[in-house]
């Protein structure tokens, strides 16, 4: 157990995790990478976005190694959606992310989390790259 331990130490003391809401923005095809830890496992998250015409944004993430697509549309009520970080009997932790503002160049996204689940659930940024 302690090697497991040291052999993650170094990337827990560089780790800086995020507060929520928390807002990133992204240009076109840059990806935003993301290491969400719950219950003792952590799931990689990258997340791009491709296409902004007429209103319409198409966004490419890549959860647990799984590729998703999503369109959104700049209207309140279709301008977010959800990822359910893991399934357990019970209950389940879900992360929101909404996109506040859509332009061609500039796309800035918000990222919510179930209240009851921010204490249990950590994610780091690595940035967009």
């Amino acid at each position: 157990m302690n090697k497991i331990f040291l052999l993650f130490l170094p990337f827990i003391l560089n780790a800086a995790f995020i507060k929520f809401p928390f807002k990133f923005s992204t240009k076109k095809d840059q990806i935003a990478r993301f290491i969400i830890y719950y219950d003792k496992n952590s799931f990689d998250l990258k997340l791009r976005w491709t296409l902004y015409k007429n209103g319409v944004l198409t966004v490419l993430y890549n959860y647990d190694k799984f590729p998703y697509q999503i369109t959104l549309f700049n209207n309140s009520e279709l301008n977010f959606f959800k990822i359910n970080i893991a399934s357990y009997t019970g209950f389940q932790p879900v992360l929101y992310i909404k996109v506040n503002k859509f332009s061609p160049n500039l796309v800035e996204f918000e990222m919510y989390l179930n209240k009851k689940y921010n204490k249990k659930i950590k994610i780091d940024y690595k940035g967009g790259r």
